[in-house]
């Protein structure tokens, strides 16, 4: 469990330093460009760190941030995903335009670059897994 967790919190990171080797950008730090970002990355931190020093106390401080992001994501991502909105699917494809993409992106449906995509993934994943962690 600990490794998912800290694997996970390391890839979240990139978000901070932003990932660039050469021409291939995975992500941009979001100090510049998303100040707010850094705010959920010290929570994630510190619910990291008290997980591996005070798992009971811990354990329940990562719920808290997996539900949290899970519950930011539908109000300002998720939903757009379902119900897209032209205007938000052109200012996310400007934004994460020098992003790398598996999926193409489209005009006509938002489509994360590959780092939400993998992030997404890779939280939903650590939400489930600690909920089994809790119940077990």
């Amino acid at each position: 469990m600990i490794w998912l967790i800290v694997i996970s919190f390391l890839f979240y990171s990139l978000n901070v330093t932003g990932f660039r080797i050469g021409r291939f950008v995975l992500c941009t730090s979001c100090i510049k460009d998303e100040p707010i970002d850094l705010v959920f990355w010290v929570l994630y931190g510190a619910s990291v760190v008290a997980f591996i020093f005070a798992p009971n106390v811990g354990q329940w401080m990562l719920l808290g941030v997996f539900i949290l992001f899970h519950a930011v994501q539908v109000i300002f991502t998720y939903r757009f995903w379902v119900f897209p909105k032209q205007a938000k699917i052109d200012s996310y494809n400007k934004y994460f335009a020098h992003t790398h993409h598996i999926i193409k992106p489209s005009d006509k449906a938002l489509i994360p670059d590959t780092f939400h995509i993998m992030l997404f993934v890779m939280f939903f994943v650590n939400l489930v897994a600690i909920i089994i962690h809790i119940l077990t």
